[in-house]
């Protein structure tokens, strides 16, 4: 978000310079940049400055917008290494040293671990309709995500009266788990009767194990960004949700005007742009009402199957080489051309 990041400014700027000090003065061989692209453009310049060598790993989304980016990625890094590879014609004849590496979900998610198993771990019935809450990371993630995340699952779960419904809810390790509680407890206080007779929800919240819960639903709301990607790679039909600051969503409707997907799964999934996978509710499509629509088609067999035979091609495009020895490779690789320049 835009709005989201404005009182971490100060500290932001602090980070930098320390950076660039200790830089300065320890004269590394190779800087490696992941991600954070705001942050880093500026910390890949004054590391220019200095002579040493950069690689970007994960480059910015340049195909949502201010491709002039690429610009600066061509004359301030000695390598740019991709993650996703529809990146390869987004970067083509951009001058920017490109190469996508492949995805290191491949490396760390439990690929090999069957659904049976999973339920198992987790204590899931064979025979119990699961859904997954994915509810975000971050403190505004939880903030715009909970809620109604919640209630919608509320709501799913009276969509099947008399069958038994969980829900399973892993959290991120920065999780306040008495936090979500109480908003768990809010969220039913504040249901209509006829939803609040049928008593709380069948709620396994867990901390550390989101991987195996996304193996062992029938169907997810997950919110965007990666957790969409592993949710398809280990096999879970899902919708993909994002809500974020009022301000935040203005920009990115009005000044942003990004009209293609936004999830990975979509992204990497779908060559034509009106046909994705996985349902999208961002912004105003962000309702309590979407939600249990498209999660309520998720149940039936035959949406279920739709996605996974989608989820399947992309895995096979991903393949199973080890994106993390490539990174590796490339890092020595600037490093020792590095240290043969000082010699």
């Amino acid at each position: 978000g835009f709005v989201e990041v404005l009182g971490k400014i100060p500290r932001i700027r602090r980070q930098l310079s320390e950076i660039e000090a200790w830089a300065r003065r320890e004269r590394p061989d190779v800087a490696v940049l992941c991600d954070y692209p705001e942050f880093h453009f500026r910390l890949a310049a004054r590391l220019r400055a200095l002579g040493i060598p950069t690689i970007c790993y994960i480059p910015p989304k340049v195909w949502v917008w201010r491709k002039n980016r690429l610009r600066f990625l061509a004359e301030n890094y000695d390598r740019v290494l991709s993650i996703l590879p529809f990146e390869e014609k987004v970067f083509a004849g951009s001058g920017v040293n490109f190469r996508y590496v492949g995805n290191p979900l491949m490396d760390e998610l439990p690929l090999s671990t069957s659904r049976a198993r999973a339920r198992e771990l987790l204590g899931v019935a064979p025979d119990v309709r699961t859904l997954l809450l994915m509810v975000g990371s971050r403190p505004s993630e939880f903030q715009y995500h909970l809620q109604p995340m919640v209630e919608a699952a509320y709501r799913l779960r009276a969509k099947f009266p008399g069958a038994p419904f969980r829900v399973l809810a892993p959290l991120p390790a920065t999780a306040d788990l008495e936090e979500f509680r109480r908003r768990i407890a809010s969220v039913h206080d504040g249901l209509p009767a006829e939803l609040r007779a049928e008593g709380e929800l069948d709620l396994r919240i867990s901390q550390g194990d989101a991987w195996l819960a996304m193996r062992a639903a029938d169907a997810g709301i997950v919110k965007s960004v990666t957790s969409s990607l592993e949710a398809a790679l280990l096999d879970c039909p899902h919708v993909v949700v994002y809500r974020g600051h009022a301000v935040s969503q203005f920009l990115f409707k009005h000044i942003v005007r990004y009209r293609r997907a936004i999830s990975l799964t979509n992204l990497i999934g779908s060559e034509d742009v009106a046909a994705r996978l996985v349902p999208e509710l961002i912004l105003e499509d962000f309702t309590v009402d979407r939600m249990v629509e498209e999660a309520e088609r998720l149940f039936a067999e035959s949406a279920a199957a739709r996605q996974r035979m989608g989820f399947a091609k992309i895995r096979n495009i991903l393949g199973s080489e080890s994106p993390s020895q490539r990174v590796a490779e490339e890092i020595f690789d600037r490093a020792v051309r590095s240290g043969e320049g000082s010699t």
